[in-house]
């Protein structure tokens, strides 16, 4: 009855231990015994890297597992199922990608459609894409690399000839020389607008003050008024000349028939010819017209 009760025992202990080692795996693969996951079924072309128990990501969230992969030999496609926590919502226009860090495991991705999208239900298949491999990519970058190389090296070299050259010392020599005129010339302009432009400014507000009182005055003249008088000068002007041409048109008064009587005229030149003869013969024979005495005696009268 003792050994069979130590057989029982064992026998006991060995399921217990057979339960803790399972529920251990299952716990260390990130699997959940009881629970209420939905299961989503995702197609891809390639899943390198990605095995049961492989983590499901969103945004760098984990939000479920890979469940299990099934080989579609047909279509020569992956069917998985994965286990997603039942809270998170998958917007249609959701895919799937495979992604690998450097250093890392590969790790299956949602790149999420629309919030605003209807969810997708576990009965819906998700789609895979290409997946993104770090490794690969930088893989690839290492021919483009090693065809830089060369390049680079005779970059490097150029660049050495570049700086052993005397005349890059003496460009140097040139600009730093440039610099210091640059300096010379800034402080010059400095100092003129501490000094002059001040003045300049300050006389120029005089002007500006001077032309805005001329501006003042300007408004105060009445040029209605001006302008009215000039117009009333110009309407005189006019109606004298107006006259002085009918006048002068006309043989009704002394300045037309002074200008337009030949008879006139001539008689004109014929008193002033006489008037220049009289004149004449007085400075000639000034006794003739002037007599005078000084004892008062009467002088013979001339005769012709």
């Amino acid at each position: 009855m003792k050994f069979f009760t130590k057989e029982i025992k064992i026998g006991i202990t060995a399921v217990i231990a057979i339960i803790i080692i399972y529920v251990g795996i299952i716990l260390l693969k990130g699997l959940t015994l009881f629970n209420n996951d939905k299961i989503y079924t995702v197609i891809m072309k390639n899943v390198t890297g990605i095995s049961i128990s492989s983590d499901v990501l969103a945004n760098g969230l984990k939000v479920g597992y890979v469940k299990s992969i099934k080989y579609n030999e047909a279509q020569q496609n992956m069917t998985l199922s994965l286990n997603i926590d039942p809270t998170f919502r998958i917007p249609e226009g959701t895919t799937v990608f495979v992604s690998k860090e450097l250093l890392g495991a590969s790790k299956l991705n949602f790149a999420l459609g629309q919030y605003t999208a209807p969810a997708i239900t576990p009965s819906d298949t998700i789609y895979g894409t290409e997946s993104t491999d770090l490794m690969a990519a930088a893989g690839n970058m290492i021919p483009q690399v090693q065809q830089l190389i060369p390049k680079v090296d005779s970059i490097l070299t150029s660049l050495n000839q570049l700086a052993s050259d005397p005349a890059l010392a003496a460009s140097l020599h040139n600009l730093e020389y440039t610099t210091a005129n640059l300096k010379t010339t800034t402080d010059e302009i400095n100092l003129l607008l501490k000094k002059d432009v001040p003045q300049l400014m300050t006389s120029a507000n005089h002007v500006m003050n001077n032309a805005e009182t001329l501006t003042a005055n300007i408004n105060q003249i009445d040029i209605a008024t001006i302008a009215s008088n000039a117009n009333q000068t110009l309407a005189n002007a006019n109606s004298i000349t107006s006259k002085l041409n009918t006048s002068l048109n006309s043989k009704d008064n002394t300045l037309g028939l002074l200008i337009n009587d030949n008879a006139i005229a001539l008689h004109i030149d014929t008193t002033i010819i006489n008037a220049s003869l009289l004149l004449e013969d007085l400075r000639l024979h000034p006794k003739r017209y002037v007599h005078f005495s000084l004892f008062g005696k009467k002088e013979k009268e001339y005769k012709k």
